[in-house]
């Protein structure tokens, strides 16, 4: 039986997403989505000194290096890029971090990594067209009392409108039937954990946005003007918010 197809490509990956990024990596309080998602963090998946947090899809390490430093929390990234690999393995070594980062894919079944109080999935699973199988493994590493955090963009609303119009190219590498949240509550189910806290983070944001035809730039100016304004982090809908963050337990 074959697993999920990815959407999106290693060079993707490699060439575009891990471009520019300078070693440390942190979450940067001025960048708008970094820092409502570090508070949301914060809210929904804090952890003691000592916890085991597994990052899928972690490249590179930034959130992982974050809940070493905030928490002092025992990391490990699983990253099936070479080059994530590499950059994830660089930023844990210049935060003076020592975690681990194992090259793997998490959808094969034979992986076994152990089992971790919290799990965390930032941008991954909308990459695949079978969600019910790449949820299940994810769930699969999560301990008897752990969570699991999964977020993604939301496209379903008007940063996804306006992508179709910037970079229907980038659109078609994410799948939106993964972005609504009635899907999980019974995916949770089958996993024998259950869905905790749905909330929509980031506001209209056009930073999660690629904007490559020119008139839709004028269309995204009023949006960078009013994410200036620090309150706007505050303002959240399902049809307005650039980011879901949706958070599992899985009960002792």
């Amino acid at each position: 039986m074959e697993g999920p197809t990815n959407l999106a490509t290693q060079d993707f990956w490699e060439d575009d997403y891990y471009r520019g990024i300078e070693i440390p990596a942190r979450p940067d309080p001025d960048f708008t989505f970094e820092r409502c998602l570090a508070r949301a963090l914060e809210e929904v998946a804090p952890v003691k000194p000592g916890t085991r947090v597994l990052e899928i899809g972690c490249a590179p390490a930034r959130w992982l290096l974050w809940y070493a430093e905030r928490f002092g929390a025992n990391v490990t990234g699983l990253e099936s890029s070479p080059k994530g690999v590499q950059l994830s393995q660089e930023n844990l070594a210049a935060g003076g971090v020592d975690g681990e980062i194992v090259k793997a894919n998490f959808l094969s079944e034979g992986l076994s990594l152990g089992a971790f109080d919290l799990v965390l999935s930032l941008g991954v699973i909308e990459h695949f067209d079978d969600v019910p199988h790449a949820f299940a493994r994810h769930a699969a590493f999560v301990a008897e009392g752990g969570r699991l955090v999964i977020g993604m963009p939301n496209f379903r609303g008007l940063i996804g409108l306006i992508q179709k119009f910037s970079d229907p190219e980038l659109l078609s590498m994410h799948n939106t039937e993964a972005m609504q949240p009635q899907r999980y509550p019974q995916l949770a189910n089958e996993s024998g954990m259950s869905l905790e806290d749905t909330r929509y983070i980031d506001g209209a944001d056009p930073a999660m946005l690629v904007v490559k035809v020119r008139a839709m730039q004028a269309a995204v100016l009023p949006l960078q003007l009013w994410r200036r304004l620090r309150f706007s982090d505050r303002v959240n809908h399902r049809l307005i918010s650039s980011y879901l963050l949706l958070t599992f337990v899985r009960p002792v």
